[in-house]
């Protein structure tokens, strides 16, 4: 579990200090990216697209962790995110499989975060 810590740490600074591309390295091919309202994106070029589609309509999106919590099969990270001018504290569940994310998915409460990796 310290590993997959670690991995999910590393990738959140990857993106935050140097944007998704350098996160991908640590997400898995077939990684499945869940975004807050139940659509999901797949693959690297899933998780490209995600993010794309903001830059496309000239908002900004950003997203920075500040909790790390190990729960069962994953990791919680409790955050923040912003898109143009709104912005939601959200909690993000990170499932690891071989030094890899699997699977990220946002929800609105920490519980429902927890119940996904547990």
């Amino acid at each position: 579990m310290a590993d997959d810590l670690e991995t999910v740490k590393r990738m959140w600074i990857a993106y935050r200090e140097d944007g998704v591309d350098s996160a991908l390295g640590y997400l898995a091919d077939d990684v499945a990216f869940q975004a807050h309202d139940g659509r999901v994106w797949k693959g690297h070029e899933g998780v490209r697209e995600f993010f794309a589609q903001f830059e496309r309509s000239g908002e900004e999106f950003t997203a920075s962790p500040y909790t790390f919590e190990p729960h069962g099969r994953g990791v919680v990270v409790a955050g923040h995110r912003r898109i143009g001018e709104g912005a939601d504290y959200l909690y993000f569940s990170h499932h690891v499989t071989d030094g890899k994310i699997t699977r990220i998915a946002a929800w609105f409460t920490r519980d429902a975060a927890i119940a996904d990796v547990t």
